[in-house]
Protein backbone atom coordinates (compact mmCIF):
# COMPACT_ATOMS: atom_id res chain seq x y z
CA UNK A 1 0.00 0.00 0.00
CA UNK A 2 2.30 3.19 -1.29
CA UNK A 3 2.08 6.30 1.23
CA UNK A 4 -0.57 8.18 -1.01
CA UNK A 5 -3.21 5.76 -0.09
CA UNK A 6 -2.44 5.59 3.48
CA UNK A 7 -6.46 7.17 4.44
CA UNK A 8 -6.64 5.30 7.07
CA UNK A 9 -7.83 8.42 10.57
CA UNK A 10 -5.46 8.49 13.24
CA UNK A 11 -5.48 11.80 15.24
CA UNK A 12 -2.91 13.12 17.65
CA UNK A 13 -3.74 15.93 20.28
CA UNK A 14 -2.10 18.72 20.77
CA UNK A 15 1.80 18.00 20.74
CA UNK A 16 3.45 20.89 22.97
CA UNK A 17 6.85 20.50 22.86
CA UNK A 18 9.32 19.84 25.81
CA UNK A 19 11.25 23.01 25.19
CA UNK A 20 8.39 25.63 27.35
CA UNK A 21 9.03 29.12 27.18
CA UNK A 22 9.67 30.83 30.41
CA UNK A 23 7.31 33.85 29.88
CA UNK A 24 4.06 32.58 28.25
CA UNK A 25 1.90 34.78 26.85
CA UNK A 26 -0.64 36.38 28.97
CA UNK A 27 -4.01 34.81 27.72
CA UNK A 28 -7.23 36.59 26.37
CA UNK A 29 -9.77 35.01 28.13
CA UNK A 30 -9.67 32.58 31.45
CA UNK A 31 -10.60 29.55 29.72
CA UNK A 32 -8.54 28.12 26.58
CA UNK A 33 -9.40 25.49 24.63
CA UNK A 34 -6.73 23.78 22.15
CA UNK A 35 -6.61 20.70 19.93
CA UNK A 36 -4.67 19.15 17.28
CA UNK A 37 -5.22 16.49 14.72
CA UNK A 38 -2.48 14.16 13.43
CA UNK A 39 -3.09 11.58 10.67
CA UNK A 40 0.30 9.54 9.99
CA UNK A 41 1.30 6.66 7.76
CA UNK A 42 3.92 4.03 8.74
CA UNK A 43 5.73 1.91 6.65
CA UNK A 44 8.69 -0.65 8.10
CA UNK A 45 10.60 -2.72 5.40
CA UNK A 46 13.08 -4.98 6.83
CA UNK A 47 15.23 -7.01 4.63
CA UNK A 48 16.72 -8.93 7.49
CA UNK A 49 13.43 -10.53 8.85
CA UNK A 50 10.69 -10.08 6.44
CA UNK A 51 7.58 -10.72 9.30
CA UNK A 52 8.72 -7.91 10.96
CA UNK A 53 7.75 -5.60 8.39
CA UNK A 54 4.35 -3.82 8.06
CA UNK A 55 2.61 -0.76 6.83
CA UNK A 56 -0.06 0.77 9.22
CA UNK A 57 -2.35 3.63 9.69
CA UNK A 58 -3.79 5.80 12.48
CA UNK A 59 -5.59 8.75 13.53
CA UNK A 60 -4.41 10.83 16.93
CA UNK A 61 -6.94 13.59 18.55
CA UNK A 62 -5.31 15.73 21.58
CA UNK A 63 -7.57 18.24 23.31
CA UNK A 64 -6.36 20.74 25.90
CA UNK A 65 -8.11 23.35 27.97
CA UNK A 66 -6.34 25.56 30.62
CA UNK A 67 -7.60 27.99 32.65
CA UNK A 68 -5.16 31.22 33.81
CA UNK A 69 -5.98 33.49 37.10
CA UNK A 70 -2.83 35.62 37.77
CA UNK A 71 -0.10 33.59 38.95
CA UNK A 72 -2.09 30.06 39.04
CA UNK A 73 -2.68 27.87 35.70
CA UNK A 74 -4.60 25.06 35.78
CA UNK A 75 -4.89 22.28 32.25
CA UNK A 76 -6.37 19.23 31.28
CA UNK A 77 -6.39 17.23 28.02
CA UNK A 78 -7.19 13.76 26.54
CA UNK A 79 -5.41 12.15 23.91
CA UNK A 80 -7.68 9.71 21.87
CA UNK A 81 -6.56 7.43 19.02
CA UNK A 82 -7.59 4.85 16.57
CA UNK A 83 -5.22 3.02 14.28
CA UNK A 84 -5.03 -0.15 11.88
CA UNK A 85 -2.64 -2.32 13.92
CA UNK A 86 -4.08 -2.36 16.92
CA UNK A 87 -2.98 -2.27 20.82
CA UNK A 88 -1.48 -6.00 20.29
CA UNK A 89 1.18 -4.56 18.26
CA UNK A 90 2.56 -2.00 20.48
CA UNK A 91 5.31 -3.98 22.25
CA UNK A 92 6.70 -5.60 19.77
CA UNK A 93 6.91 -2.15 17.52
CA UNK A 94 8.50 -0.42 20.29
CA UNK A 95 5.13 2.35 20.45
CA UNK A 96 5.32 4.80 23.51
CA UNK A 97 1.73 5.53 23.22
CA UNK A 98 -1.38 2.73 22.59
CA UNK A 99 -2.43 2.82 19.12
CA UNK A 100 -6.34 2.66 20.09
CA UNK A 101 -8.31 4.10 22.90
CA UNK A 102 -8.55 7.73 24.71
CA UNK A 103 -6.51 8.20 28.02
CA UNK A 104 -5.77 11.36 30.13
CA UNK A 105 -2.86 13.12 28.30
CA UNK A 106 -2.25 16.13 31.03
CA UNK A 107 -3.64 16.74 33.90
CA UNK A 108 -1.75 19.86 36.02
CA UNK A 109 -1.79 22.91 38.50
CA UNK A 110 1.11 25.18 37.72
CA UNK A 111 2.19 28.21 40.08
CA UNK A 112 4.62 30.96 38.40
CA UNK A 113 6.16 34.37 39.12
CA UNK A 114 8.17 36.78 37.12
CA UNK A 115 10.25 39.91 38.82
CA UNK A 116 12.38 41.94 36.37
CA UNK A 117 15.17 39.72 36.13
CA UNK A 118 14.21 36.55 37.92
CA UNK A 119 11.59 33.82 37.18
CA UNK A 120 10.15 31.04 38.37
CA UNK A 121 7.37 27.95 38.16
CA UNK A 122 6.31 24.59 40.15
CA UNK A 123 3.71 21.99 38.57
CA UNK A 124 2.36 19.31 39.93
CA UNK A 125 -0.12 16.55 38.27
CA UNK A 126 0.02 14.75 34.85
CA UNK A 127 2.38 16.67 32.84
CA UNK A 128 5.32 16.63 30.24
CA UNK A 129 8.43 16.63 31.21
CA UNK A 130 9.81 19.94 30.60
CA UNK A 131 13.70 19.57 30.25
CA UNK A 132 15.51 19.70 27.02
CA UNK A 133 16.49 16.92 25.81
CA UNK A 134 16.44 14.98 21.92
CA UNK A 135 14.75 11.43 20.86
CA UNK A 136 17.67 10.07 22.11
CA UNK A 137 17.00 10.11 25.58
CA UNK A 138 12.91 11.11 26.02
CA UNK A 139 10.29 10.72 23.94
CA UNK A 140 8.25 13.65 23.41
CA UNK A 141 4.91 11.92 24.05
CA UNK A 142 5.36 10.66 27.28
CA UNK A 143 4.05 12.03 30.48
CA UNK A 144 4.56 11.62 34.31
CA UNK A 145 2.46 12.29 37.11
CA UNK A 146 4.85 13.82 39.79
CA UNK A 147 6.13 17.33 40.04
CA UNK A 148 8.41 19.59 37.23
CA UNK A 149 9.63 23.09 37.98
CA UNK A 150 11.90 25.48 36.79
CA UNK A 151 13.78 28.91 38.13
CA UNK A 152 16.54 31.42 36.72
CA UNK A 153 17.24 34.65 35.37
CA UNK A 154 17.00 37.09 32.65
CA UNK A 155 18.13 40.08 31.60
CA UNK A 156 16.54 43.22 31.08
CA UNK A 157 18.31 43.89 27.20
CA UNK A 158 17.40 40.80 25.51
CA UNK A 159 20.54 39.34 25.33
CA UNK A 160 20.11 37.01 28.07
CA UNK A 161 16.70 34.92 27.75
CA UNK A 162 17.37 31.98 30.24
CA UNK A 163 19.81 30.83 32.89
CA UNK A 164 17.80 28.78 35.50
CA UNK A 165 17.48 25.37 36.25
CA UNK A 166 14.95 22.53 35.49
CA UNK A 167 13.78 19.46 37.47
CA UNK A 168 11.15 16.81 37.03
CA UNK A 169 10.29 13.71 39.31
CA UNK A 170 7.53 11.01 39.06
CA UNK A 171 6.06 8.02 37.64
CA UNK A 172 6.43 7.93 33.94
CA UNK A 173 3.20 6.50 31.96
CA UNK A 174 4.11 3.50 29.29
CA UNK A 175 2.28 1.46 27.33
CA UNK A 176 4.54 -1.31 29.06
CA UNK A 177 3.50 -0.41 32.71
CA UNK A 178 7.04 -1.15 34.57
CA UNK A 179 6.39 1.03 37.45
CA UNK A 180 9.07 3.69 35.92
CA UNK A 181 10.37 6.13 37.33
CA UNK A 182 12.01 9.24 36.66
CA UNK A 183 13.98 11.83 38.77
CA UNK A 184 16.18 14.82 36.81
CA UNK A 185 17.37 18.31 36.37
CA UNK A 186 19.42 20.20 34.36
CA UNK A 187 21.04 23.99 33.98
CA UNK A 188 19.91 25.78 31.20
CA UNK A 189 21.57 28.98 29.24
CA UNK A 190 19.83 30.57 26.24
CA UNK A 191 21.02 33.76 24.60
CA UNK A 192 19.58 35.46 21.85
CA UNK A 193 22.24 37.79 20.02
CA UNK A 194 19.64 38.91 17.80
CA UNK A 195 21.01 37.35 14.15
CA UNK A 196 21.59 34.15 16.69
CA UNK A 197 20.18 32.40 18.91
CA UNK A 198 22.43 29.80 21.73
CA UNK A 199 21.26 27.43 24.07
CA UNK A 200 23.60 25.12 26.20
CA UNK A 201 22.28 22.59 29.12
CA UNK A 202 23.94 19.83 30.73
CA UNK A 203 22.05 17.62 33.95
CA UNK A 204 21.64 14.14 35.27
CA UNK A 205 18.92 11.65 34.66
CA UNK A 206 17.95 9.10 36.58
CA UNK A 207 15.56 6.26 35.19
CA UNK A 208 14.22 3.22 37.50
CA UNK A 209 11.92 0.21 36.57
CA UNK A 210 10.89 -3.17 36.93
CA UNK A 211 12.02 -5.77 34.45
CA UNK A 212 10.04 -7.61 31.97
CA UNK A 213 9.89 -7.75 28.00
CA UNK A 214 10.93 -5.17 25.22
CA UNK A 215 11.68 -2.03 26.33
CA UNK A 216 11.75 -2.98 29.69
CA UNK A 217 14.80 -5.35 29.48
CA UNK A 218 16.96 -5.43 32.32
CA UNK A 219 20.56 -3.92 31.92
CA UNK A 220 22.97 -5.91 30.24
CA UNK A 221 24.72 -8.21 33.57
CA UNK A 222 22.09 -7.04 35.88
CA UNK A 223 19.91 -9.97 37.44
CA UNK A 224 16.32 -9.75 35.61
CA UNK A 225 14.62 -10.30 39.18
CA UNK A 226 15.71 -7.18 40.25
CA UNK A 227 14.75 -3.30 40.01
CA UNK A 228 16.97 -1.53 37.02
CA UNK A 229 18.63 1.60 37.81
CA UNK A 230 20.21 3.48 35.16
CA UNK A 231 22.12 7.16 35.70
CA UNK A 232 23.32 9.15 32.50
CA UNK A 233 25.05 12.58 32.09
CA UNK A 234 23.46 14.60 29.63
CA UNK A 235 23.92 17.67 27.64
CA UNK A 236 23.55 19.47 24.45
CA UNK A 237 23.81 22.82 22.51
CA UNK A 238 21.85 24.31 19.93
CA UNK A 239 22.60 27.34 17.47
CA UNK A 240 19.94 28.99 15.02
CA UNK A 241 20.39 31.72 12.46
CA UNK A 242 17.25 33.97 12.50
CA UNK A 243 17.10 34.61 9.33
CA UNK A 244 14.06 35.06 6.62
CA UNK A 245 14.91 31.39 5.93
CA UNK A 246 16.44 30.26 9.33
CA UNK A 247 19.21 27.46 9.68
CA UNK A 248 20.00 25.63 12.64
CA UNK A 249 22.53 22.98 14.28
CA UNK A 250 21.78 20.73 17.51
CA UNK A 251 24.12 18.51 19.52
CA UNK A 252 23.23 16.23 22.26
CA UNK A 253 25.16 13.72 23.73
CA UNK A 254 24.13 11.07 27.22
CA UNK A 255 26.81 9.51 28.84
CA UNK A 256 26.29 6.35 31.73
CA UNK A 257 29.11 7.56 34.02
CA UNK A 258 29.09 3.75 35.55
CA UNK A 259 29.75 1.93 31.88
CA UNK A 260 31.13 4.94 30.22
CA UNK A 261 29.17 4.30 26.95
CA UNK A 262 27.70 7.15 25.21
CA UNK A 263 24.68 7.79 22.61
CA UNK A 264 24.36 11.22 21.02
CA UNK A 265 22.08 13.08 18.40
CA UNK A 266 23.20 15.41 15.45
CA UNK A 267 20.79 17.58 13.65
CA UNK A 268 21.05 20.15 11.18
CA UNK A 269 17.94 21.78 9.88
CA UNK A 270 17.33 24.78 7.46
CA UNK A 271 13.52 26.43 6.99
CA UNK A 272 11.11 27.31 9.43
CA UNK A 273 7.16 25.78 10.18
CA UNK A 274 5.86 28.73 10.64
CA UNK A 275 5.87 30.54 7.02
CA UNK A 276 3.48 28.81 4.43
CA UNK A 277 4.59 27.24 2.02
CA UNK A 278 8.60 27.37 3.05
CA UNK A 279 9.41 24.47 4.05
CA UNK A 280 11.64 22.86 6.14
CA UNK A 281 13.91 20.37 5.74
CA UNK A 282 16.32 18.35 8.18
CA UNK A 283 19.05 15.94 8.55
CA UNK A 284 19.36 13.69 11.57
CA UNK A 285 22.25 11.05 12.88
CA UNK A 286 21.23 9.50 15.80
CA UNK A 287 23.67 7.01 17.59
CA UNK A 288 22.37 4.76 20.72
CA UNK A 289 24.53 2.66 22.78
CA UNK A 290 23.60 0.09 24.78
CA UNK A 291 23.56 1.62 28.61
CA UNK A 292 24.34 5.31 26.98
CA UNK A 293 20.17 6.07 26.71
CA UNK A 294 17.55 5.65 29.01
CA UNK A 295 16.21 2.90 26.28
CA UNK A 296 12.50 2.32 28.37
CA UNK A 297 11.68 5.98 27.85
CA UNK A 298 13.11 7.25 23.98
CA UNK A 299 11.54 8.00 21.36
CA UNK A 300 9.61 5.72 19.00
CA UNK A 301 9.68 7.61 15.81
CA UNK A 302 12.97 6.08 15.07
CA UNK A 303 13.35 1.65 15.80
CA UNK A 304 16.10 0.83 16.83
CA UNK A 305 15.84 1.84 20.55
CA UNK A 306 19.19 0.94 21.73
CA UNK A 307 23.01 -0.50 20.21
CA UNK A 308 22.25 0.89 16.57
CA UNK A 309 22.83 4.44 14.36
CA UNK A 310 21.69 5.59 11.22
CA UNK A 311 20.40 8.88 9.67
CA UNK A 312 16.98 10.31 9.35
CA UNK A 313 15.68 12.45 6.84
CA UNK A 314 12.32 15.03 6.99
CA UNK A 315 10.96 17.56 4.62
CA UNK A 316 7.93 19.56 6.49
CA UNK A 317 5.47 22.45 4.61
CA UNK A 318 3.46 24.05 6.00
CA UNK A 319 -0.25 25.08 4.89
CA UNK A 320 -2.75 27.25 4.77
CA UNK A 321 -5.04 26.67 7.89
CA UNK A 322 -2.36 25.53 10.01
CA UNK A 323 -1.50 22.70 8.01
CA UNK A 324 1.62 21.02 8.12
CA UNK A 325 2.64 18.09 6.01
CA UNK A 326 5.73 15.98 6.67
CA UNK A 327 7.64 13.14 4.99
CA UNK A 328 10.45 11.10 6.51
CA UNK A 329 12.63 8.50 5.82
CA UNK A 330 15.13 6.86 8.23
CA UNK A 331 17.66 4.08 8.33
CA UNK A 332 19.38 2.46 10.77
CA UNK A 333 21.47 -0.56 11.32
CA UNK A 334 22.13 -2.15 14.63
CA UNK A 335 25.39 -2.81 15.95
CA UNK A 336 27.32 -5.81 15.56
CA UNK A 337 25.47 -7.14 12.44
CA UNK A 338 24.09 -6.05 9.23
CA UNK A 339 20.82 -6.07 10.19
CA UNK A 340 19.02 -2.60 9.19
CA UNK A 341 15.67 -1.52 8.61
CA UNK A 342 14.11 1.39 6.52
CA UNK A 343 11.56 3.41 8.07
CA UNK A 344 8.77 5.85 6.07
CA UNK A 345 6.07 8.13 7.49
CA UNK A 346 3.61 10.43 6.33
CA UNK A 347 2.63 12.65 8.39
CA UNK A 348 -0.11 15.82 8.52
CA UNK A 349 -1.30 17.79 11.40
CA UNK A 350 -3.78 19.95 11.70
CA UNK A 351 -3.65 22.58 14.75
CA UNK A 352 -7.15 24.66 15.92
Amino acid sequence: MPIRRWTFPLVAALAFGQEAAPFPPEAPGPWQPAWEWTFRGDQLSDPGYAPDSFRRAGLQLRLRWSWDSGAVRLEAGTRSAVGSDGNRFNAPRWDQQPSNGTQIDVARGEVSWVAERAFGALSVGFQENGLMSSQALWDRDLRLLGVGGTAGFRGLEGLLQEAGVRVAVGRVRTPLGGAVDLAAGQAVLKLDTGPWSWTAHAGRWTLGWEPGVARLRPLPGRSALERQRMVVDAGGASGTWNSAFPWSARWFQARNPETRETSEEVQVTAGSRERVYWPQLSFTWQRLSSTGTLYPVNGDEWWFYRRARGPRFEASLPLPGRWIASVVVLRQQADGDEYRVTRKMLVLMKRF
